[in-house]
């Protein structure tokens, strides 16, 4: 009870608008990139709220029904609502993978740029580390000055300006695992600094033919949920309204 009302009363209000709100999410982030990447996390965390709401609002129907004269209308409004949770349960998995797939592993979309200039000076930062580290990749006994890089690293091997820069203009040094204690040292040079080794991605084949798995899943999971979700919600409504009015004014 909740301020002399039945909990369920309230609950069935956060399903209604929920789940349909996470299916229409779910459905736009797997046919819209810039929604999805303009929601991120939203979308899972609207379809767990959905999810969450469901058995409360089940619970919540079997504490009424305990408290009300059964009628036919209302064992066929029970017996749709325990349909409900596979569907909110199904919405909540799809969502969180097509989000998951897209922020992990579907291969990054390029957009062509205009080249970039850079303008060279002698002394110049980028050059100098470049510079340096292909010094120390031609020598690996002999370690530099600036600190060392944890043992594992491997050395990109590249010589000139035209490696991967950090916006610091340091060269970027992928390792196998940056993170790790040092077990020991490699030589390391000024300007350079470790990073995460690049996450592997699926390539664009893979990553179209999941892209379209995932509009299709999502279409047919997001329909059946707000399908049912109208369903639950009509014979509800026909449980508590059909009979207990008039269709004439009433006097008096």
């Amino acid at each position: 009870m909740f301020n002399g009302l039945p909990l369920h009363i309230l609950l069935v209000h956060v399903v209604v608008i929920v789940l349909p709100a996470a299916a229409l999410l779910t459905v736009l982030g797997a046919v819209w990139p810039a929604f999805r990447r303009k929601l991120g996390v939203i979308t899972p965390v609207v379809a767990l709220i959905g999810l969450i709401s469901v058995p409360l609002a089940t619970n919540a129907g079997e504490w009424l029904e305990e408290r009300l004269n059964s009628t036919p209308l209302i064992q066929a409004h029970v017996a749709l609502g325990d349909t409900l949770l596979p569907w909110a349960v199904g919405q909540f998995v799809v969502a969180t993978a097509i989000w998951v797939w897209y922020r992990w592993f579907a291969a990054v979309r390029t957009v062509p740029g205009a080249p970039q200039r850079h303008v060279a000076a002698p002394g110049d930062a980028v050059r100098s580390a470049a510079t340096a580290h292909a010094t120390a990749a031609a020598t690996p006994g002999r370690a530099a000055a600036g600190g060392s890089v944890p043992a594992g690293f491997q050395n990109p091997g590249i010589a000139g300006t035209d490696g991967p820069l950090a916006a610091d203009g340091s060269v970027l040094l992928h390792g196998d695992d940056p993170f790790a204690p040092a077990a020991g040292t490699q030589p390391a040079t000024p300007g350079i600094r470790p990073t995460a080794p690049p996450r592997s991605r699926a390539g664009r084949t893979a990553s179209l033919a999941v892209s379209i798995a995932a509009i299709v899943v999502a279409l047919v999971v997001s329909t059946g949920t707000v399908v049912k979700v109208v369903q639950i919600g009509e014979s509800g409504s026909n449980a508590v309204w059909q009979g207990s009015f008039s269709p004439d004014p009433v006097e008096g």
